[in-house]
């Protein structure tokens, strides 16, 4: 007996310092989940009331794209969830404690009248093309919920890049550059979930607005066009129409609202015999996040040069550019400063 209790004293002792070996090692216990909503908010009216969450879906659209820290290190950039809603009363997702968030969201004001809805890219079922594509596929299903676990994510938020409502047959090849919607983005980061806690993610406007006034062609033709987004033709004067254009880098414009530059040219082309009296200019132009830019296209009456006038009209202030190109190639500049 005594040897048979030495024999189990033996097995016990190693047993009982695995044991404690096991506990020193075991992992952190998984966060409790916590229903979270999302609260949108910035540059545009969105006031989410009782009323209005009762309300029924509307014709925008929100993709949005949730990150967090796996590790619970505090890099926010292991892919937790995705959704496309119409719906803001439905922006509900659990998550959980001991975790950090980030909330990447872009919003497509008027989207079921401006955005091709269809069958896409061969696939059966009827959904967005860009800018709502994802990594797994160039179409994506409204369904107003968060698809949690998975590493589906949209891909199309930082472009301005989109499939709009009159695209046929949508591909890779022919989305719309500088896609004319009413764009907006944001993203949070670092959130830390609370129990019926809410993420506010405020949204900037990415867009810019341009209008093309042409006077002084009396006879022959004269072409405008203006990066990728504008191309047109003119035999008249034309008083142009407001148009609005998203950034072609949407993150860099909510980040750093750095103006996108592109080129105008200028092409007339004169119903006269011989080229003499064509003409042919470029010039580097800038627009500004939430400014309409109106450029006013000038012909002389003798068809000896062009003017460029670049008007701008932010939301909140008034700033004027003139700017003229004479036919030696001299650039004269004239800045009037804000009041």
């Amino acid at each position: 007996m005594k040897n048979l209790f030495c024999k189990l004293s033996f097995f016990v002792l190693p047993l009982l310092v695995f044991c404690g070996c096991q506990k020193e090692k075991s992992p952190v216990m998984e966060g409790e989940p916590m229903e979270v909503s999302l609260s949108l908010k910035g540059d545009f009216n969105l006031d989410i009331t009782q009323e209005s969450m009762t309300k029924a879906s509307s014709a925008d659209a929100y993709a949005i794209n949730v990150y967090y820290d796996k590790e619970s290190d505090g890099v926010t950039d292991n892919m937790y969830a995705y959704g496309l809603f119409d719906n803001v009363a439905d922006m509900t997702i659990t998550m959980l404690s001991n975790h950090k968030y980030k909330v990447e969201c872009t919003l497509v004001k008027d989207a079921k009248n401006k955005l091709y809805f269809g069958q896409a890219f061969g696939n059966t079922y009827t959904g967005y093309a860009y800018p709502f594509q994802t990594n797994v596929s160039n179409s994506t299903l409204l369904n107003n919920k968060f698809i949690i676990g998975t590493e589906t994510k949209f891909t199309g938020m930082g472009s301005g890049n989109a499939h709009i409502i009159t695209t046929t047959n949508p591909s890779v090849n022919n989305s719309t550059p500088n896609a004319s919607v009413n764009r907006f983005y944001g993203v949070t980061d670092q959130y830390e979930p609370v129990p019926n806690g809410t993420i506010e993610v405020y949204l900037k406007r990415v867009v810019f607005g341009a209008k093309f006034v042409v006077t002084g062609v009396k006879e022959g033709t004269l072409n405008v066009a203006c990066g990728a987004f504008f191309n047109k033709t003119y035999s008249a004067d034309d008083a142009g129409v407001e148009q609005l254009y998203t950034f072609s880098d949407v993150y860099t414009c909510w980040e750093k609202e750095t103006p996108f530059v592109t080129t105008i040219n200028l092409q007339y082309t004169s119903d006269r015999p011989g080229d003499l009296w064509d003409i042919s200019k470029s010039q580097d132009i800038s627009f500004k996040r939430n400014v309409m830019t109106t450029v006013n296209v000038k012909l002389n009456p003798d068809l000896s040069g062009a003017l460029f006038e670049i008007v701008e009209e932010p939301f909140d202030e008034e700033n004027t550019i003139d700017l003229g190109i004479n036919t030696d190639g001299y650039i004269d500049i004239v800045v009037k400063p804000e009041n």
